[in-house]
């Protein structure tokens, strides 16, 4: 149920209704250069000129930019005040840029029509790539627009000047906004938008523009924040959709030879086609594709382009560039292209592999499609036939628009903690006023006085014991700069009393903290240059980067792909590699965090669907084949390798069901492998795994290991005795299970990593140091030695807390395990002994690689023996 303050506008008004408070000379310029407005103009145009907050959602290419920016440029022209007056934010640099170049074209059109010859409109950008002389410039002389990163934002309230420059601010657009509510960084920016608020007194007036997404109601409440008045205005998509799914693993599955296969597909659609868009899901997937595009057609090797986050950002400007200018035959991405910078008309969206969710379904093939009157066309090419049943029914839940709900991030303290160092740099701060400032976040709306209290402890270096233990971050009222404290501890006061007042503890911590602002964590790396000839060792430009630990197994005269070609290595120093393009077969570089976790909506539906698909082929082949036919709209091969699956899966098997839990057992000579079957996706199969391994470690069943997957567990014990039903329900005992995933986490390695990140983000540890970089890691001492002093020292820790908080909700999900295995004390268990893995049983050992960031090993850290 919506909050009372939130409206729904449910059918946008007509062109006339939408465009009578315009200015006539914009609106006839709006006319002329673009047409009619959009529904989603419509929509916005009202609600924004009336003052109202909006959230605007609709899809791709329906002009969410125009709808926001027409009505403030009517604004503009009529009332014209000095500063800075509007503030855009995105979560992509690129996209940024991208509205920064639209806008000023925009602007350049309507001042040419000769209607508003004194107007005066300056469009500025403030990213982590804005030089230092712009970026004085702008907080002295700001201009009337700004566009900007979370991150650049959160850095410009750092600034004791921040008050004056945002002291006009009349409106916030927030773009993407959908790609914001769940993480980090859209927790960090709520607050960073409360701050605002509190400057002016009230205002500025909130926008955000999202694609299609649910529920709605969250999302403006993410905007606004609790409790105030906003109008969502939602557009449906009503463009045509036109998937293609195609198995192409006849015989090739989950081999070499199925890139053979993928090529000649792709040979067809690429003739047929001006521009077409690849997705893969990895950036090692990206990066091979595109290799071998560019050897099976050198004639057009310049006209094909990767794009993924480890290239430098000079190379992906210049692919989005020429990509936007239709200069591009072939483009593959891993995910850098899902969100919507401008990238011109693309024919052809192709998915190799499922996208894993349908909102990266339908966010990808939206890329496609924005000629008038032409429909958004995706391909996808599966390499299994698991890939093929999850295509299908992710294809099917697209179409009946069962996207994923968006969930709040609720409360990250390591966030909170930079927050607070952020108020403190910009002044001197009430602890109880900040606190109820923080409070009107809705991340933050539930957030405890003791945790707060536990931040405020932390970065003014207490212990719970009242003793110094870490360096300050923060001075208190009274204390000089960089003073050692001695005092005891502050007892905690409630939220509304008086209390000494905080600021930074030095001008030197301040210029540190600064440069470690952010809530975007990336692996080492080392950098690649690429140099054009032996004499241009100085010159070399940046090409993008590898892992660390990738680069240093690398010696001199290897090769390896990047940006689509092959190089060779030819020399090293302490900060990048220098490298050579060459003609030859090169290694496929490591990156870490790899792949996309599949939400569990749509792993239940794919459970659900197997079930479906099995009842109805016993009715027989032409029921089976109408079924689909009709339904989910497949094409005859698609329909018979799925036929094939399922008849091999009961043949060798049975179709796992919602009724029972199902166990396969192949009993080898030397080992024992066990294939259990949920409906569940692989962070709740995770924690089962966890669990169980910890259980089976407590009973002497030692040698084993296991791997988690979307749909089931993996497990293989060197124990040849059969594990028996009761056992079985034993092990996954309801009782302390929770207890038991938590006495795991703290022997296990998972903590400790999740720890390493929370440590930076929560300005522990330092990312940019003074001096060169420390390494965070499997290697590096904070992961080792700062995590074990902090567990010994201070086993209640607040970022040790947050570390926790994260490992039971990303890598693994402890509340839907733990509700699972209550399901299972009233379900039965089945074990059927096998002579061999069934095809879902296979299916789970090709699916069970590493999809979850917070892993530091290629490998997931249950796939190990115990």
């Amino acid at each position: 149920m919506a909050p009372e303050a939130i409206h729904f506008l449910t059918i946008p008004p007509s062109r006339e209704v939408a465009e009578q408070d315009l200015l006539p000379p914009l609106r006839d310029w709006f006319a002329s250069t673009f047409g009619q407005p959009t529904a989603a103009q419509r929509g916005a145009w009202p609600a924004i000129l009336t003052g109202q907050n909006l959230l605007l959602s609709s899809p791709t290419g329906s002009g969410k930019t125009l709808a926001a920016f027409v009505p403030i440029l009517n604004r503009l022209i009529t009332e014209p005040t000095a500063g800075l007056r509007c503030l855009y934010v995105a979560p992509l640099k690129a996209l940024c840029r991208d509205v920064r170049v639209n806008l000023k074209e925009a602007w350049r059109s309507l001042r040419e029509t000769g209607a508003f010859p004194d107007a005066d409109l300056r469009i500025g950008l403030r990213t982590g790539d804005t030089s230092w002389r712009v970026r004085q410039r702008q907080l002295s002389d700001p201009p009337t627009i700004l566009l900007t990163t979370p991150e650049s934002l959160a850095q410009m309230l750092t600034q004791p000047t921040a008050r004056q420059l945002f002291g006009n601010l009349g409106w916030v657009i927030v773009d993407e906004i959908h790609a914001l509510v769940g993480n980090k960084r859209g927790a960090d920016l709520t607050i960073s938008l409360e701050r605002l608020l509190a400057f002016l007194g009230g205002g500025p007036q909130r926008i955000g523009l999202s694609a299609t997404c649910t529920p709605l109601a969250a999302v403006a409440e993410f905007l606004v924040g609790a409790n105030r008045p906003c109008t969502v205005a939602a557009v449906a998509d009503v463009t045509e959709k036109q998937f293609v799914i195609e198995p192409l693993f006849e015989n090739l599955a989950y081999s070499p030879g199925w890139m053979s296969a993928l090529l000649d597909r792709l040979d067809a659609e690429l003739a047929s086609n001006r521009t077409t868009l690849i997705f893969a899901n990895t950036r090692n997937l990206a990066e091979r594709l595109t290799w071998a595009l560019r050897r099976r057609y050198p004639e057009r090797s310049d006209e094909i382009a990767v794009h993924h986050s480890a290239l430098s950002a000079a190379r992906r400007r210049g692919v989005e560039r020429r990509l936007k200018q239709g200069r591009l035959w072939a483009v593959v991405s891993s995910t850098s292209l899902e969100l919507g910078i401008d990238i011109g008309s693309v024919d052809l969206v192709v998915f190799v592999h499922p996208p894993g969710a349908v909102v990266r379904l339908l966010q990808r093939v939206g890329r496609s499609g924005h000629r008038p009157n032409e429909p958004r066309r995706g391909l996808l090419l599966t390499a299994s036939p698991s890939e093929l049943l999850e295509a299908v029914v992710t294809v099917g839940s697209g179409h009946d628009g069962q996207i994923e709900p968006v969930r709040v991030l609720q409360a990250p303290l390591d966030v909170l903690c930079q927050q607070i160092v952020g108020i403190a740099m910009a002044g001197v701060a009430s602890p109880h006023a900040t606190f109820h400032l923080i409070r009107r976040a809705l991340p933050y709306r539930d957030l405890a006085w003791s945790d707060f209290q536990d931040c405020l402890d932390y970065l003014s270096g207490r212990h719970q014991d009242g003793t110094d233990w870490l360096p300050a971050r923060l001075r208190w009222e009274g204390e000089a700069p960089a003073e050692p404290r001695t005092q005891a501890r502050r007892e905690p006061r409630p939220p509304g009393s008086d209390a000494d007042c905080f600021t930074i503890a030095d001008a030197r911590t301040a210029k540190f903290l600064r440069r470690n602002l952010g809530t975007i964590l990336t692996e080492d790396a080392c950098t690649i240059r690429l140099r054009e000839s032996p004499e241009e060792d100085a010159t070399a430009k940046a090409l993008g980067e590898v892992d660390q630990i990738y680069a240093e197994r690398l010696q001199l005269g290897d090769r390896f792909v990047l940006d689509g070609r092959c190089l060779e290595l030819k020399q090293r120093d302490a900060a990048s590699l220098v490298v050579e393009e060459v003609i030859g077969r090169p290694q496929i570089p490591r990156w870490l965090g790899a792949g996309v976790p599949m939400p569990g909506d749509l792993a239940r539906r794919i459970f659900v669907f197997r079930v479906q698909a099995g009842e109805t082929l016993r009715d027989g082949d032409a029921s089976f084949h109408a079924w689909l036919k009709h339904d989910y709209l497949i094409d005859d091969s698609a329909i018979a390798a799925l036929a094939r699956h399922f008849q091999e899966q009961e043949t060798v098997s049975e179709i796992p069901t919602l009724a029972a839990l199902s166990i396969e057992c192949v009993a080898m000579q030397s080992c024992t492998e066990y294939f259990v079957h949920t409906p569940l996706p692989r962070a709740v199969n995770e924690t089962l795994a966890r669990v169980l391994l910890h259980r089976w470690t407590r009973t002497h069943r030692k040698d084993t290991m296991a791997l988690a997957a979307d749909l089931g567990i993996y497990l293989m014990t060197f124990d040849p005795a059969p594990i028996a039903p009761e056992a079985w329900r034993a092990d996954l005992s309801a009782v302390r299970f929770a207890d038991d995933f938590r006495e795991h986490l703290r022997t296990g390695e998972l903590l400790q990593q999740h720890f390493a990140r929370v440590a930076q983000t929560g300005l522990m540890v330092l990312r940019h140091p003074a001096g060169r970089n420390r390494k965070v890691g499997g290697r590096d001492w904070s992961e080792r030695r700062l995590y074990e002093q902090i567990r010994t020292r201070c086993p209640d820790f607040l970022l040790l807390r947050q570390a926790e908080s994260e490992a039971v909700t990303t890598t693994c999900d402890l509340t839907a395990a733990s509700a699972y295995v209550e399901s299972l004390a009233s379900l039965p268990i089945r074990v059927r002994q096998l002579a061999q893995p069934s095809p879902f049983g296979e299916s789970l050992l090709h699916a069970g690689s590493p999809t979850n960031p917070a892993e530091a090993e290629p490998a997931m850290e249950s796939v190990k023996l115990k």
